[in-house]
């Protein structure tokens, strides 16, 4: 297995031996443009502030959300360019810049288990991908972690439940699932998740896969009141928390070890969080009067059946289409991983502090903090 090796430059070792005490301050500003009200904020905070506390104050993060200080699309430039010091980056909206990313993520439609795939993305990408590894490198950036989110399903304006009825329609859709759309007949609109409600509201669009929760988090069941339980995977990819590598680099070999220790309860967090408000929107939303339900059961088996065809067939082929050196070699990887973590969690147990273990034990351990 290839291990990432983070380098420590030679004042941080010297600062090092000083001792805690002469730490100096190290602020880092994160930016990321999902609102306070999104499930995952509260775990980035609790990390920033968890860093904090057990570096003594010596990392000071300032974080900045709903897109305060950098837009979805700026953050990758704006902390290459040192605007941020880390960042949510996703990548299918610079699909340009991040080819390998955008690769990863025509990947989603095998996410049917987010915890499964939240521990394929982050060892896939720290531990077992060069380029992907190189492809944050050309941002000058370090990635830290990330989540995959729960299962997408269809939320709609109108009740539809037939292949037919998504005829002509605009639907929003990227990667896997604009293919999806074009072979049900709709039309996929690229539009990203921060403008979905606008882009409801305004008619700009007739549905939004995402996932439940953001029938509260993005306000979507304010106009999106019918939801198509059936799932079309989930969002895989991006990067969540990261670090600038000039920043990285600067970080004693103390620091960077609290960053680490910290991460898969970050990550675990951010993943349950979902899960857990996935069910809890649900019912607060049909107590407002909001549809949850199956499509008919020709729609049902034309998704299910798409979706094991797309990963089979497709999705290697996308990865020539993007540029990627070997993306046979990705596909590969990901399938083993896949795999691999399922039936970590088969046997140990799917519980958040289990999954915090198993994160620890299979990946963030074994990411070198030493040059």
């Amino acid at each position: 297995m290839r291990k990432v090796i983070l380098t420590i430059s030679v004042a941080a070792i010297a600062t090092l031996a000083i001792g805690v005490s002469a730490w100096a301050e190290t602020k880092l500003i994160y930016a990321n443009y999902l609102t306070p009200k999104h499930s995952t904020t509260p775990a980035l905070v609790e990390y920033f502030k968890a860093v904090e506390k057990d570096t003594n104050g010596s990392i000071n993060w300032e974080w900045h959300f709903a897109s305060s200080l950098l837009g979805i699309k700026d953050i990758p430039t704006g902390v290459r360019d040192g605007i941020a010091d880390s960042g949510y980056f996703v990548g299918m909206v610079v699909p340009a810049e991040m080819p390998v990313d955008n690769y990863i993520t025509d990947f989603a439609l095998m996410n049917d288990d987010a915890v499964a795939m939240t521990g394929v993305l982050n060892e896939l990408v720290l531990l077992e991908c060069e380029e992907c590894e190189q492809e944050y490198k050309d941002f000058n950036t370090q990635f830290l972690g990330s989540y995959a989110p729960t299962d997408y399903v269809f939320q709609c304006k109108k009740e539809f439940k037939s292949i037919e009825d998504f005829k002509g329609r605009k639907i929003r859709g990227f990667a896997g699932w604009a293919d999806l759309i074009k072979a049900m007949g709709g039309v996929p609109v690229s539009i990203p998740a921060n403008e979905m409600y606008e882009a409801l509201s305004r008619g700009m669009i007739d549905c939004a896969p995402h996932s439940v929760t953001n029938q509260r988090t993005r306000s979507l069941g304010e106009v999106a009141h019918y939801v198509i339980m059936n799932s079309i995977g989930g969002y895989f990819g991006g990067s969540h928390i990261n670090l600038r590598t000039d920043k990285w680099k600067a970080l004693t070999e103390k620091e960077r070890s609290v960053m680490l220790k910290h991460l898969p309860r970050l990550i675990a967090t951010s993943v349950f969080n979902y899960v857990k408000l996935d069910k809890e929107v649900q019912t607060e939303m049909e107590a407002k009067g909001n549809k949850f339900y199956n499509a008919d059961d020709k729609l049902g088996k034309f998704i299910e059946d798409f979706r094991v065809k797309y990963i089979k067939e497709v999705t290697p082929k996308k990865g020539i289409e993007r540029g990627i050196k070997d993306p046979e070699k990705i596909s590969k990887t990901i399938h083993e991983l896949r795999k691999k973590w399922d039936d970590l969690l088969k046997k140990n147990g799917r519980d958040q502090a289990t999954f915090e273990r198993l994160l620890w034990e299979e990946i963030y351990s074994k990411v070198p903090v030493k040059g």
